[in-house]
């Protein structure tokens, strides 16, 4: 290490030097996962099939923005050692812990720093791969607006970025349990008693229903889903103060706007909506998409 970075496979890594506060995510851990339909291969294989010719997994650069403690990362950087890797996250604790892994597996091709993306330096150069999951959707407009920027600025040529974000229509069901779990926990300050109250009440409503209707069924589902979830990803998702649905429409409008298009859905086999309606549902929405990418994204994505 010198004074001006980190060098990781030749490339210097300037570490940031501007003052960060402590977040929410340093005062309550996001559980840090790993994601597949993220790994660089994936992005790959979909963009090929798609006519691309993106840069080969076995050799490549990856900047995942919102790295967490870099469960996702790291174990790219340990699977691919010729290609390199940086990380980035605004909070601290997530960012040492992080490390502290990294030094355990005696990784050397990987960085993960402290940032606001707001203060990216155009000095971390070229991806080919970059990754946002589960950012997106929990930052305000400048800072959505700043990610796709990135991406633009720093994608390599036939470089892929994936973007994650929570999608409407389907999200408008997730925001009836949200408004109801950010009502009922408002008074609490911990984040223990907020997660609890949340749970107790969507638990308590569901119970409570005395009729068969797809109200009932949905309450059901999302009390389940709660009972089995972290309490750091229910304190950062449901009841985090940002949480912002987009219809497919509005996301591609923002992309186009700084010079993107859209490829394709992460998960390839998601582009077709076989498995999802009738025959002929299907065959139609095909059609659809074939005319019109926009309408047949809005009518049923989720």
């Amino acid at each position: 290490m010198n004074s001006n970075g980190l060098a990781i496979n030749n490339h210097v890594i300037p570490l940031n030097m501007t003052v960060i506060n402590r977040t929410a995510y340093d005062e309550v851990d996001y559980p840090s996962y790993v994601y597949p339909q993220t790994h660089p291969d994936r992005l790959a294989t979909i963009a090929t099939l798609l006519g691309m010719n993106p840069a080969p997994v076995e050799a490549c650069r990856v900047l995942e923005m919102g790295c967490g403690a870099g469960g996702n990362l790291i174990p790219m950087a340990f699977d691919l050692s010729e290609s390199s890797f940086v990380g980035v996250d605004l909070a601290g604790s997530a960012i040492a812990q992080g490390w502290e892994l990294i030094a355990a597996l005696g990784l050397k091709n990987i960085s993960l720093q402290q940032l606001d993306v707001m203060a990216f330096p155009c000095e971390l150069g070229q991806f080919d791969y970059i990754i946002a999951h589960g950012l997106f959707s929990w930052v305000p407009e400048v800072v959505r607006d700043r990610i796709l920027a990135i991406c633009r600025a720093h994608l390599a040529a036939q470089g892929v970025a994936y973007i994650s974000y929570n999608a409407y229509p389907g999200c408008r069901l997730r925001e009836i349990a949200r408004d109801i779990m950010r009502f009922h926990s408002k008074d609490k300050h911990q984040a223990a008693e907020k997660v609890g109250q949340s749970r107790a009440v969507i638990k308590w409503i569901a119970e409570a229903q005395v009729q068969t209707n797809s109200y009932a069924n949905f309450l059901t589902e999302m009390n389940n889903r709660l009972m089995k979830r972290d309490e750091g990803s229910i304190y950062h998702d449901e009841l985090a103060d940002v949480n912002v649905p987009l219809y497919f429409h509005e996301f591609a409008a923002q992309a186009h706007k700084h010079g993107l298009q859209f490829l394709s859905e992460a998960d390839y086999f998601e582009r077709s909506a076989d498995s999802s309606f009738t025959v002929e549902a299907a065959r139609q929405l095909d059609q659809i998409g074939e005319e019109d990418t926009l309408a047949e994204s809005n009518i049923w994505i989720s």
